[in-house]
């Protein structure tokens, strides 16, 4: 369990204000205390002999705004840097260290509502842009938004919980930060009394509102939010403090995606949506090239659908598996033991009955009988170790990766040096790419081959309409009379390469350096 605070003090500019501050955290529980308007003019890192470690940012030029943080004796060794990003936003990183995962606290002070707008909206750019940069885990922003969010209004509005004050015009633009960067305002999740709510007191007492918030990344690991009266310091806020659970268990829970099944692709309308297209001839060949490749990338992904995954199990067999589980439940082991026995001659003769029948139709289909074998698996046998170049053993994954990557790397990269490659000067004309050279060249391609960069396979490229053909026969044809290649081309991978032209015309011809 961690608590995590945000504390508008006022100031923390004197020896005195930071004392009243320490005096008051020492009487309650927390582990990390956003502070906000310290309007110091210098910075502050120290340590206290109790263990806290306190840094504190410094103001603008008209002496507004500086966040600082509280970090509290046990998280004092989790600290890895407090950064103070401009004189609103700070951030704080914890490193892992045993059960405690990452942790990245963000400490921002909005501007108010009497700053021009321009400078309220610089303010959540650059709270944005900060936090995308930041790639951990678990993230949480606290401070003072100078914004009232009240309860969810639209059942879109799933960033905001259903309670709250009220709402101003400074809370639909945080409500607005929320939604895009997806994450949870905490104050909203928890039901709390209208006197254990409300963040600012006006002088005299008469209003009270809730313009500190805590925000969270992750809604699972929040527990609770809520104002601790009882610290006080003579500042017009209270702290407002919330629990979290954070756990790497629940981080490698999260990371964790279930694996989405393989897309089957409909040849058919692929090829009528990839006839949808208009020659156009453009000086530059980057720009002529590349809406070609979107254009095919974009039918590809339009003739996608999930496949469907046929039931390797009969439902009789799925009802044998039920009903052991629920004799063995009862304490029923005679019966139990019957149906275990059934159960695997079942699950067995499933099994056989289902791969005969899809070898069966893969031969109909004049598909690979081997490839099909390996497909009606629903599994993959792995390496579990590797013999190095020196003659060790290793089963090392991480080292295994790195064996294989050196060995395919050196056996693929090109050792020879290509002489430059000079077009006669005597007039000479190329002759022009054919059509039926490209439709040939890609023919040639073994299908269930890894995609190039651009993401284009073979089996797209031998479904392509007559248009495409004669299109990059086309841009063959120019490439090699202009002595020019796309600047895709100058990296292994392109569709050049996929489609089997770089094996049907001399390599020089393709070679970025060849071509001068």
């Amino acid at each position: 369990m961690m608590t995590i605070c945000t504390f508008n003090a006022r100031t923390l500019a004197s020896e005195a204000s930071i004392e009243d501050l320490m005096v008051q955290a020492r009487k309650i529980r927390y582990d990390v205390i956003g502070l906000t308007e310290t309007r110091r003019h210098r910075p502050l890192n120290a340590t206290f002999d109790t263990g806290e470690e306190l840094f504190l940012g410094t103001c603008d030029s008209r002496g507004v705004g500086g966040v600082g943080v509280l970090v509290n004796t046990n998280l004092a060794m989790n600290i890895d840097s407090f950064e103070q990003l401009t004189t609103r936003i700070g951030r704080l990183r914890l490193r892992r260290c045993g059960s405690m995962p990452a942790l990245t606290v963000f400490v921002a002070c909005a501007p108010t509502s009497s700053y021009d707008e321009d400078e309220i909206e610089a303010f959540y750019m650059d709270l944005e842009k900060f936090y995308r940069e930041d790639h951990t885990f678990y993230k949480v922003i606290v401070g003072d938004f100078n914004a009232k969010i009240g309860p969810r209004r639209t059942p879109e509005e799933l960033h905001i919980g259903t309670h709250g004050l009220q709402w101003n015009e400074q809370g639909e633009r945080l409500s607005e930060f929320i939604m895009t960067t997806r994450t949870i305002h905490g104050n909203s999740q928890f039901q709390k009394p209208t006197s254990l709510r409300w963040t600012w007191e006006s002088p005299g007492g008469e209003y009270h509102n809730e313009i500190d918030h805590i925000i969270v990344n992750r809604r699972y690991c929040l527990t609770d939010v809520g104002v601790v009266p009882k610290f006080y310091t003579g500042s017009d806020h209270r702290l407002l403090r919330a629990r979290f659970f954070f756990s790497r268990k629940g981080e490698k829970a999260a990371k964790y995606k279930k694996r989405s099944p393989k897309p089957t692709i409909n040849w058919d309308l692929f090829t009528t949506l990839a006839g949808f297209w208009e020659d156009t001839v453009v000086d530059n060949i980057d720009e002529e090239y590349e809406p070609l490749i979107q254009h095919l990338r974009d039918s590809a992904k339009k003739a996608e659908g999930l496949r469907t995954t046929k039931r390797r199990l009969s439902h009789e067999t799925l009802e044998l598996i039920r009903q052991r589980g629920a004799a063995r439940a009862a304490g029923n082991y005679q019966l139990t033991s019957e149906l275990a026995r059934r159960c695997r001659e079942a699950i067995k003769e499933d099994l056989k009955e289902r791969r005969a029948a899809v070898l069966a139709e893969a031969a109909e289909a004049g598909r690979s009988i081997r490839n099909t074998r390996r497909d009606f698996a629903n599994r993959k046998t792995k390496m579990t170790a590797l013999r190095r170049p020196d003659g060790t053993i290793t089963s090392s994954r991480r080292v295994m990766e790195k064996v294989i990557y050196d060995f395919y790397s050196d056996l693929f990269d090109s050792h020879v040096h290509l002489p430059p490659c000079h077009l006669r000067e005597d007039e000479y004309v190329i002759p022009s790419v054919l059509p039926s050279e490209v439709r040939h060249a890609i023919k040639s391609v073994k299908n269930r081959t890894a995609p190039s960069p651009d993401r284009i396979r073979p089996e797209h490229l031998k479904s392509l309409p007559t248009a495409i053909v004669n299109t990059l026969a086309g841009l063959f044809t120019r490439y090699l009379s202009e002595c020019k290649v796309p600047n895709q081309w100058k990296t292994r991978g392109g569709m050049h390469e996929s489609s089997g032209m770089a094996d049907r015309y001399p390599a020089a011809s393709w070679n970025s350096n060849a071509i001068s």
